[in-house]
């Protein structure tokens, strides 16, 4: 299945929100009908067509059809080249993302989500345009105004700056529904709720085997949750450049003494991707474990420069990506033109970082600590730390003149895992 890069579009909503575009959802039905094959395939008569005196006979496959393993491509073909035959550009850091843009500026960018997609328009104009060109070619459903998307909820809303993220105690969970849990909270980490990654990361480590301290940790993450589900990324427009923060705390896991790395990249005041992971390799220093973390976020930092490079909206030319990092040493190694240290890992990592800053693509600057967004993506921190670093990463509840975006909960009971199945775990205090 072919889906945009990343889940959800954060970086698209962020765009939306700096150039005030117009955002529309169409649906294709029966889309794996639509492609067209390249190989001659047959099928056995399916029952209840089956031509009279000739049932030892196989049908010669015109069409694409569910269930075949080409189905997915043919279906991306295919719409590569219904729009690309209309003047849209394929944007080759990720190729589910078309733009059309005229010499004036007017044009809109599609984002293609298997049947579903996303339409960002200058104005309504264009967005309707468009509509009318898909449906000529596919048999679309029309869904208007964007609203949810991958079970996310896109929503503009009027903003009260004196809200405060609060957490509120929730309820407690079954032991046997341990895994579900974690999908559910890996879920909503991964759309709206970088504020939990860590967390999540951590917890999930313990999947095979958890205990009762185990619980008591994943039901403190679900009384958080609880008590911020109106809260949502949200993008205000400013500022309107991409930036991005890097940290790293060292051997975190006495067991095998692995580092955790964390890095958050934000455009239009709301964080567009982020990540909290245990490091592969054993570091020797906390300097090594933040160059660790370093280059992975520089090599984040390289494929969303590339894929807004593509983008028409980006008119002006695109300034290196400042990585902000709070380790003096690091950003010394970091600009140090010779590595002389003796692990191979890192003497790969400091070429790669490097050539980034040679050719311009990054920057790397320091920050305090106290001021690191990505301080709370590798280790855990109390209340108020989460929460200022919350806030800096755009998670507000219910903003004015923002785009906002929120994980609808229901998402939860659909995967088999309400809140209110979380209350009678007698064994969790």
């Amino acid at each position: 299945m072919l889906l945009l890069q990343g889940l959800p579009p954060l970086d698209m909503l962020a765009l939306a929100a700096i150039h005030n575009l117009v955002i529309h959802q169409m649906d294709v039905k029966t889309i794996f009908l639509n492609g067209e094959l390249n190989e001659e395939i047959y099928m056995r008569q399916p029952e209840g067509f089956v031509v009279s005196a000739n049932e030892n006979k196989v049908c010669k496959l015109v069409k694409s059809l569910y269930g075949l393993k080409q189905a997915p491509k043919q279906w991306h073909q295919k719409f590569d080249d219904v729009v690309l035959s209309n003047g849209f550009s394929l944007n080759q850091a990720d190729k589910c993302v078309y733009s059309k843009f005229d010499t004036s500026g007017k044009g809109v960018i599609i984002c293609l989500y298997a049947d579903d997609m996303l339409i960002f328009g200058t104005d309504q104009d264009q967005v309707d345009k468009t509509k009318e060109f898909l449906s000529s070619k596919f048999d679309m459903k029309d869904m208007g105004e964007a609203d949810v998307i991958l079970g996310i909820k896109i929503i503009r809303t009027p903003m009260d700056p004196t809200v405060k993220l609060m957490p509120n105690k929730g309820v407690t969970v079954n032991q046997l529904e341990y895994s579900r849990a974690i999908g559910s909270l890996m879920y909503a980490m991964l759309s709206t709720r970088p504020d939990i990654a860590f967390a999540v990361g951590k917890l999930s480590r313990y999947t095979h085997n958890p205990g009762l301290i185990h619980w008591q940790a994943i039901n403190r993450v679900f009384k958080y949750l609880k008590g911020t589900m109106d809260y949502g990324l949200t993008y205000s427009g400013f500022p309107s450049v991409l930036e991005g923060y890097s940290d790293a705390s060292w051997i975190t896991n006495k067991e095998d003494h692995s580092s955790t790395s964390g890095w958050v990249f934000l455009l239009g005041g709301g964080a567009i991707c982020w990540a909290s992971k245990k490091q592969t390799c054993i570091t020797v220093s906390t300097m090594e474990s933040e160059f660790v973390a370093l280059a992975a976020a520089g090599k984040e930092a390289e494929w969303l420069r590339n894929l807004i490079y593509e983008i028409p909206l980006w008119h002006r030319q695109i300034s290196s990506i400042s990585i902000r990092c709070d380790s003096q040493a690091t950003l010394a190694k970091a600009y140090s033109e010779v590595y002389n240290g003796k692990s191979r890992h890192l003497g790969v990592r400091h070429s790669m970082i490097r050539d980034l800053i040679t050719n311009g693509e990054i920057s790397v600057v320091f920050v305090k600590t106290q001021h690191n967004l990505a301080d709370h993506l590798t280790k855990g921190l109390n209340r108020d730390l989460v929460k200022s670093s919350a806030i800096g990463m755009g998670l507000k509840c219910k903003i004015k003149g923002a785009t906002y975006m929120s994980m609808k909960f229901s998402r939860f009971k659909k995967l088999g895992l309400g809140f209110d199945m979380l209350m009678n775990d007698k064994d969790i205090g």
